[in-house]
C-alpha cells in the first residue's frame, strides 16, 4: 500500500512540475519591429537593420522574430504586447510614457539639415537668412515667404522641431507625407521641385539622390533646432519581459560598439566626406578611439 501511495504521489508531482519545467526551459522571445517595406524603386537605407544584425549574436538564448511596423503602429504594439522592441528612435519624453528606453543609443546621426535645390530661387534667400550661422526654422516659418517644406508625419525630428512642424499657423508652408517609404518618396518629390525644402539627415539625402538617373545639385543649411548629434535608441515594452530584453540589448550594445565593425555598419551609409565627423561623434558616444 505504501509503495502504491508513493508512486501515485511521485507521478502526480512529476505531472504538476512538467508545465513549470517546460516554461523555465523555453527561450524568451523578442519581437523586433522593422521600419521599412520592400521598395522596387529605391534601395532602402536601413542602418537600423545593419547594426541590429551585429547585436543579434550577442542575444544568446533569445528567440527573435521580425515584424514591419510604422512608428504609430510600433507605439501601439509596445503598449499591448509584452515582448516588443523597436530600434533607432529618439529618446523623447512622450515615448517614456509607453516604453522603456535603452541606456545607450543603438545608432547615431549628425544633426538634421534643411535642403534646397541649387536651382531654386529660395537658395539666395536662405543664405541671407543664415549669414554663416545655423538657420532658425521658427523664423523661416514665420517669414512672409512662400514655400513648401516637406516632412514625414511617421517620424520624430526631435523635441524642438516636432512642435514647429505641428503648429497649425505654419500649415500653409508645410507638406506632410506618411507611409513606409516616406524618406525615398519625399526625396523624389524634392528632386522634381514638387516641394521646395526638406528636413533630412545628410546620409539619407545622399543615399536616395545617388540612385536617381540625374540627381540634382542641392545645398543644405544647419538648423538651430537640431543638435549636432541625434541618437537612435531602442525602446521595449514596459513589462518584465521587456525589461529583461532591454537589459540584454544594452549589454550587447556595450560589447559590440567597442568593435570596429559596429562603426563600419554606420559608415557604410555615409559619404566619405562625412566619415571623420561621424567617427568623432561615435567615439564621443561610445568612449572609443577609432
Amino acid at each position: 500500500m505504501r509503495s502504491k501511495t508513493f508512486w501515485c504521489s511521485f507521478i502526480l508531482l512529476c505531472g504538476l512540475s512538467l508545465p513549470a519545467a517546460a516554461q523555465a526551459s523555453s527561450a524568451p522571445e523578442l519581437l523586433w519591429l522593422t521600419e521599412h517595406a520592400p521598395n522596387l524603386a529605391l534601395q532602402v537605407l536601413d542602418i537600423n537593420e545593419t547594426t541590429f544584425r551585429l547585436l543579434e549574436p550577442q542575444l544568446q538564448g533569445i528567440k527573435i522574430s521580425r515584424q514591419q511596423a510604422t512608428t504609430a503602429q510600433a507605439a501601439k504594439l509596445l503598449q499591448h504586447r509584452p515582448n516588443v522592441c523597436v530600434g533607432n528612435k529618439l529618446p523623447l519624453p512622450e515615448r517614456r510614457s509607453w516604453g522603456i528606453i535603452s541606456l545607450q543609443p543603438q545608432v547615431i546621426f549628425p544633426g538634421l539639415r534643411l535642403y534646397v535645390l541649387q536651382s531654386s530661387g529660395l537658395r539666395s534667400w536662405l543664405a541671407q537668412q543664415a549669414s554663416n550661422k545655423p538657420l532658425s526654422l521658427q523664423r523661416l516659418l514665420s517669414a512672409h515667404q512662400r514655400f513648401k517644406l516637406g516632412f514625414n508625419t511617421d517620424r520624430s525630428y526631435g523635441d524642438q522641431l516636432d512642435p514647429l512642424l505641428k503648429q497649425a499657423a505654419h500649415q500653409r508652408n508645410l507638406f506632410s507625407r506618411s507611409g513606409p517609404d516616406n524618406a525615398g518618396g519625399l526625396l523624389q518629390m524634392f528632386s522634381l521641385g514638387r516641394i521646395d525644402l526638406l528636413i533630412e539627415y545628410p546620409n539619407v539625402v545622399e543615399h536616395y539622390l545617388a540612385q536617381l538617373p540625374k540627381p540634382p545639385a542641392v545645398q543644405s543649411f544647419a538648423l538651430q533646432e537640431s543638435p549636432a548629434l541625434l541618437p537612435g535608441h531602442i525602446i521595449c515594452s514596459d513589462t518584465p519581459q521587456g525589461r529583461l530584453l532591454l537589459t540584454s540589448l544594452d549589454q550587447a550594445i556595450s560589447n559590440v560598439s567597442q568593435q570596429r565593425a559596429y562603426l563600419d555598419a554606420h559608415l557604410q551609409w555615409f559619404a566619405p566626406d562625412l566619415h571623420a565627423e561621424l567617427t568623432a561623434l561615435y567615439n564621443q558616444t561610445y568612449g572609443t578611439n577609432f
